[in-house]
């Protein structure tokens, strides 16, 4: 498969694996949440797949692979960052 080895493995505690099972497979957990947690396990089940490899057996874009492995290692997080824009004139 063409492209890099990631550059970090991913290393999840048991608390942290049970944890995001449950969210990544929760019927009422967002779908762009949810990609984000398989994301992660999927690469700590796989470490010598690249982002390539997780993207095509998730049905995403190696980008957003690289993004979220990224973001996990840089921060322990995978919260979505604020946007940018124009403050809301109505509230949620």
């Amino acid at each position: 498969m063409p492209g890099p080895n990631p550059e970090t493995s991913i290393e999840l505690t048991v608390e942290e694996e049970k944890r995001f099972r449950r969210v990544a497979y929760a019927p009422s957990t967002p779908q762009g949440e949810a990609l984000r947690y398989r994301i992660i396990l999927t690469a700590h089940e796989h470490p010598d797949w690249k982002n390539q490899r997780i993207a095509r057996e998730l049905s995403c874009g190696d980008r957003t692979v690289r993004k979220w492995r990224r973001r996990w290692v840089d921060t322990r997080s995978l919260e979505d960052l604020p946007r940018s824009g124009r403050p809301r004139r109505f509230s949620p």
